[in-house]
């Protein structure tokens, strides 16, 4: 086997950095049981449906379903939940796009570009439109009411139904109603940062 020698001392001491730093990182990812139990360790490979997980001191990979876990963090990926899609289509580990009195959840289905099975690939431009790209939903739940479809990038489908199903979300809050009624838009960024901004307005009041 060959024996690779690093002779300069400043990029041995990167070596030891990175791989250091990789290791604390790997120790920061955890999952959430259902019964509230939080688990250190490191997320080996994550997609919608599947998490493969060590635990801190272990070295068997363990394998959860989003009917085991209610929560998975990665390091430098954020919080993806477990939660139950409309009309019966089962569970998935969808990401937490907002997370507050509102809820914003995002869920990418099919398509050859980000594909939702690499934990990297989630995001929030909304490309493709079914062609070449995936379709991207987002899902939006008020308190522990009932998860509701907001918006989507697909060709049909209700546009209408998503807006009314927006409006409803944020009707107590009348200045942020009226500021949407008024802008008359219905971008992907546009509705998320009006789900921050009325939870960071729920927080003051509370």
């Amino acid at each position: 086997m060959k024996i690779v020698r690093i002779k300069s001392p400043f990029l041995f001491f990167c070596f030891l950095f990175s791989f250091a730093t990789s290791k604390v990182q790997a120790q920061t990812d955890f999952v959430i049981m259902n019964d509230g139990t939080k688990l250190m360790g490191e997320i080996k490979n994550q997609n919608l449906k599947k998490v493969k997980f060590i635990g801190s001191g272990e070295k068997k990979v363990r394998k959860f379903g989003p009917t085991d876990i209610t929560e998975v963090y990665k390091t430098g990926r954020e919080t993806f939940r477990s939660v139950g899609l409309p009309g019966n289509k089962g569970r998935f580990f969808l990401q937490v796009l907002e997370n507050g009195r509102i809820k914003l959840y995002e869920y990418f289905k099919g398509g050859m570009g980000r594909t939702p099975a690499v934990p990297n690939s989630y995001g929030g431009s909304g490309l493709g439109f079914g062609g070449n790209g995936p379709l991207q939903y987002w899902y939006a739940q008020k308190d522990n009411g009932e998860l509701v479809e907001v918006k989507s990038n697909q060709m049909w489908g209700s546009r209408k139904t998503r807006k009314d199903n927006f409006s409803t979300l944020i009707a107590d809050n009348p200045r942020i109603l009226d500021r949407y009624i008024k802008e008359d838009k219905f971008t992907f960024d546009f509705v998320r940062s009006l789900i921050e901004e009325y939870n960071n307005t729920q927080e003051k009041k509370d």
